[in-house]
């Protein structure tokens, strides 16, 4: 079973700096995904500098294809020392993510990961490598759906020193923490907005250091399967219509033929919704085990539209039209399966455009530029 790794960042600039002296670079690729978190000495100007090349360094070699213990070698080879404290000028925690669970990390001089499973604090082997003489601490773990990492820099642990809590929050009091606010039904973003909120709690708005929180949600993958258009040939309709259906996840059809061809391969009537429809996107309606069949061409295009505007998803999910119901499920999902019918509606051609420029297909490819640029993974299959 695939799990997909939701991500979130939270930061608080150090009481009048402009900076954040620490930076964090998440990226994903097919199949895996790459973690880079650095703390820079101090903060100000030369932190922000030192540890967003840190992580910027490190995330191109291991998007590259570099074993994660060469990377670190290089990085630490390359920071330079403070001459007077005699350490690095900045730490770091680098982590490869890979869809089946398994995950490499490698932590140098940073605060200790924190692993969660069934809402309880894991104790996570590690071993210590000497590179560069620097021990870095290498895990080797499995992540399971229901599974969330939680990485901090020292302002996190070191939050209310002095006040509330005299040397600290601590570590093991932000652990006790965690453990008493991850649940299932809460995102990365809400994990990250509650603790990061509490840090600004206990500095009392004015943080004596850089605060950085980046939070993992290991969750089961989401595949969303779009038929759209009919296929070329008619002897296809049922081969599209099988692909549509034997894939696990959510189903869309947009585009009445395509309706049309499901309804009569399934056997299944198609219900039209009416009070759906608004003066732009026409109504959308219901075919048993299909999770929304709308319009084609004028709902593909609103659906694009509100997600290139940033509507959030839960307005959206207040709106009843098929536009705002398709965004909705493209934009929860983490994989999206085009299913192309190449076949023309004349009524949707410009002629003075070629034949493959119709509205459909301008459409479509419009949306899964603008997907794969939200770091989606979107395949296409013609028909």
């Amino acid at each position: 079973m695939k799990v997909f790794y939701e991500f979130a960042r939270r930061q608080i600039n150090k009481r009048d700096e402009e900076l954040c002296g620490d930076s964090v670079v998440f990226s994903t690729r097919p199949g895996w995904a790459t973690l880079v978190f650095s703390d820079g000495l101090g903060s100000g100007v030369k932190a922000s500098i030192l540890s967003t090349l840190t992580t910027r360094v490190a995330a191109r070699m291991i998007e590259e294809g570099l074993p994660l213990e060469d990377v670190v070698r290089t990085v630490s080879e390359t920071l330079p020392l403070c001459k007077v404290r005699k350490i690095a000028y900045s730490t770091f925690t680098m982590a490869q993510l890979f869809t089946e669970g398994r995950a490499r990390l490698m932590e140098y001089d940073s605060p200790p990961v924190f692993v969660l499973r069934g809402g309880r604090l894991q104790a996570v082997p590690y071993d210590e490598l000497p590179i560069d003489g620097k021990q870095v601490r290498r895990y080797d773990l499995t992540l399971e759906a229901g599974d969330w990492m939680v990485i901090v820099s020292d302002g996190v642990v070191n939050a209310g020193i002095g006040g509330r809590y005299p040397m600290g929050w601590g570590w093991e009091m932000v652990g006790r923490y965690l453990e008493n606010h991850v649940h299932a039904d809460l995102s990365a973003d809400g994990l990250a907005d509650r603790l990061i909120e509490v840090v600004r709690d206990l500095y009392e708005g004015a943080p004596g250091d850089d605060v950085t929180v980046a939070v993992v949600k290991v969750r089961r993958w989401r595949l969303l399967s779009l038929f759209t258009g009919p296929p070329l040939r008619r002897e296809d309709d049922a081969s599209v219509v099988k692909a549509l259906t034997s894939a696990h996840g959510k189903r869309a059809v947009c585009g009445g033929t395509a309706a049309n061809i499901v309804s009569r391969e399934l056997g299944r009537p198609v219900e039209v919704e009416l009070e759906t429809g608004t003066e732009s996107i026409p109504p959308h309606g219901r075919i048993e085990g299909i999770d929304l069949v709308t319009e084609g061409v004028l709902t593909l295009a609103g659906a694009l539209e509100q997600i290139r505007e940033g509507i959030p998803e839960s307005t959206l999910r207040l709106r009843v039209d098929g536009a705002s119901r398709l965004a909705v499920l493209l934009l929860e999902a983490d994989e999206i399966r085009m299913l192309v019918g190449r076949a023309i509606n004349p009524a949707h051609q410009d002629p003075d455009l070629p034949k493959e420029l119709g509205l459909k297909v301008q459409a479509v490819r419009a949306l899964v530029e603008e997907l794969r640029r939200r770091g989606k993974v979107v395949d296409i299959h013609y028909y």
